[in-house]
């Protein structure tokens, strides 16, 4: 293995061989897998008299788990292609949640054969293994499905705003939209994120605008019109920007609370956490620790 966080290889050292650079460990494996922020660091790794191109031999497959460039990603496809190298692109889906219990998704692009290849290694680490086709195809899902999700923060946001207003019980307003076709992943999950005031402190602001500018980029080129997700961009970089870049992700939802002058605050989330179920082919997570009137 290789990181350029040295300590976290030392902490790893008894257990795996650590490579001086990510050349020498495209020259020694036969299965490269990555998981990296950013583009550039994806870059970093990739390119350069010490990245993975220079290393790679004919026949090695490398498996990207990074939520990264399109077109840097086709690019590589192709000078790996021309050195006889297959790669899989395989962005991870889930949250921290579903990391901590082995329950993440993994959306996989490349050849079929290639990807049934290495189906088995991703099994290891990954509850459901969904293939969209060639190399691009999973990389676009996992940015729009992104996208997707902020959109639905944001969202949550208003109506829990219309409800506060309203003067209902933000509990049992959750409780309800859950129970109704309003529901969503991200309702589920990001309101009590919410109504505790952390508003998911898991995953950083920094990296969601990070994937809402991939689909922009995606877009873009497509010249396909994205109004809804354009705004969602706005809000989510006027948060960055008025937050830090380490601020929690959903914090395009303090952003909206304090243009309201008001706090999404419910009891009963303080302990709260979930799980990550799939359930013919959805992810359903399985709230713990919620306390309700009584309790």
């Amino acid at each position: 293995m290789f990181d350029t966080d040295g300590a976290r290889m030392s902490a790893l050292a008894d257990r795996v061989a650590v490579a001086d650079s990510s050349r020498q460990v495209a020259q020694k494996a036969d299965v490269v897998i990555t998981c990296l922020p950013k583009p550039e660091h994806v870059e970093q790794s990739y390119a350069g008299p010490d990245g993975l191109l220079a290393g790679f031999r004919p026949g090695t497959v490398w498996i990207d788990h990074s939520t990264t460039d399109y077109q840097a990603t086709m690019r590589y496809h192709k000078e790996l292609k021309d050195k006889q190298v297959e790669m899989v692109e395989a962005p991870i889906t889930g949250g921290l949640s579903a990391l901590k219990t082995g329950t993440m998704v993994t959306y996989l692009g490349g050849d079929k054969a290639v990807v049934e290849l290495v189906s088995p290694i991703l099994s290891a680490s990954y509850t459901n293994l969904v293939y969209l086709g060639p190399v691009g195809s999973a990389l676009i899902t996992k940015v729009v499905s992104n996208m997707l999700c902020m959109l639905n923060a944001i969202a949550t946001a208003e109506a829990m705003m219309i409800a506060k207003k309203s003067g209902l019980d933000l509990h049992q307003f959750w409780n309800a939209i859950r129970a109704g076709c309003g529901n969503s992943f991200t309702w589920e999950t990001s309101a009590p994120s919410l109504l505790r005031g952390d508003y998911d402190p898991t995953f950083t602001i920094d990296l969601h605008c990070k994937d809402l500018d991939l689909g922009y980029q995606i877009a873009k080129q497509h010249k396909v019109p994205i109004p809804l997700h354009g705004l969602v961009q706005q809000i989510s970089n006027q948060a960055m920007y008025q937050y830090g870049a380490e601020a929690a992700c959903y914090s395009g939802q303090r952003l909206y609370e304090e243009s309201c002058g008001e706090l999404l605050r419910s009891p009963g989330f303080e302990n709260w956490s979930y799980e990550n179920r799939i359930i013919d082919g959805s992810v359903v997570p399985q709230h713990r620790d919620i306390q309700t009137d009584g309790e």
